[in-house]
């Protein structure tokens, strides 16, 4: 999946936030020309303030969505009638692991979108 940097939304896959969006194609050279660096730094801090950086903000919130489902799951399978600290320590790792995906995807998408200009111009 990573080595097809020309990867399209499907109509069998638009909940996938890995997958670049149409408007992430058609603005291949804008995002190019960000840092991949800047972008997984800014996301780790201010998730916001990346989304404004990039100027892309749908896959950052499917995954976000794809948390807080996994969370609220999560949490209604461990409910033990009061707050445990293994709840919270659950709750912690999925926000956790929600964050490297949000990361993850932002890095990418810089990435992939260096790699489309790269052999568009080839």
């Amino acid at each position: 999946m990573s080595t097809d940097f020309n990867q399209n939304q499907t109509t069998d896959s638009p909940w996938n936030p890995f997958l670049p969006t149409k408007r992430d194609i058609s603005r291949t050279e804008e995002l190019a020309q960000k840092s991949p660096i800047v972008a997984g730094v800014l996301t780790f801090f201010l998730p916001l303030a990346c989304m404004i950086y990039l100027n892309r903000g749908v896959n950052n919130l499917k995954i976000l969505g794809y948390v807080f489902v996994t969370a609220f799951i999560v949490g209604i399978a461990s409910y033990e009638g009061k707050a445990s600290g293994k709840t919270q320590g659950i709750g912690n790792l999925v926000g956790l692991c929600g964050q490297v995906a949000i990361i993850t995807e932002n890095v990418k998408a810089v990435t992939l979108a260096r790699k489309r200009l790269a052999s568009q111009q080839s």
